[in-house]
């Protein structure tokens, strides 16, 4: 075999080599750029905390989601920027539906709880004056865990000043805000 020969051979057997690094080289890209992106997830409204009888529960301990119950427009926007204005964690704002509304029969302030006057429930009652009404009904809005859930009616009159803390009767748990856990 001739020298020119031989450089033509070893110079197709780079170029086919170097043809298949390119192909191997754009397949792996073309892999890498039609994977879907990784889902971001939405961190927590609020995580589960332990508490147990004799701790001090207070307002930077409690996630609290506000829906408006009633027709004043805003009403649940201003009232839980007044009550993470006193330290409580922000959770969930929302307006119930017509029929949900009209189902709960709001007037003034009701708070969504299963654990009935817990310290949490008593700590944000504190804060919205008078009688506070305590529905027995899961504190989830759209499927999530809201903290404690206050639902404000057309004659809820604003947030009051109320307690700096509480204090826990019996082994509970509270949902906080996300940097306390």
């Amino acid at each position: 075999m001739s020298p020119r020969m031989k450089a033509r051979l070893r110079s197709a057997a780079v170029m086919a080599g170097l043809a298949v690094l390119v192909f191997v080289g754009v397949s792996w890209g073309v892999s890498a750029v039609s994977e879907p992106f990784p889902q971001r997830e939405d961190p927590p409204i609020c995580v589960e905390n332990e508490l147990t009888a004799g701790d001090l529960l207070r307002p930077g301990s409690v996630t609290v989601s506000v829906l408006n119950g009633g027709d004043r427009s805003g009403l649940a926007s201003t009232t839980r920027a007044d009550l993470v204005a006193r330290g409580f964690g922000q959770g969930v704002l929302d307006n119930l539906s017509a029929s949900e509304a009209e189902a709960a029969d709001v007037r003034s302030a009701q708070i969504w709880s299963t654990q009935g006057r817990s310290a949490a429930v008593r700590l944000v009652a504190s804060y919205l004056g008078g009688k506070v009404e305590v529905v027995d009904r899961a504190g989830q809005v759209g499927g999530k865990d809201a903290g404690v859930v206050v639902v404000v009616g057309d004659r809820f009159p604003g947030v009051v000043p109320g307690l700096n803390r509480v204090e826990v009767d019996s082994s509970s748990t509270v949902c906080s805000p996300p940097a306390l856990s």
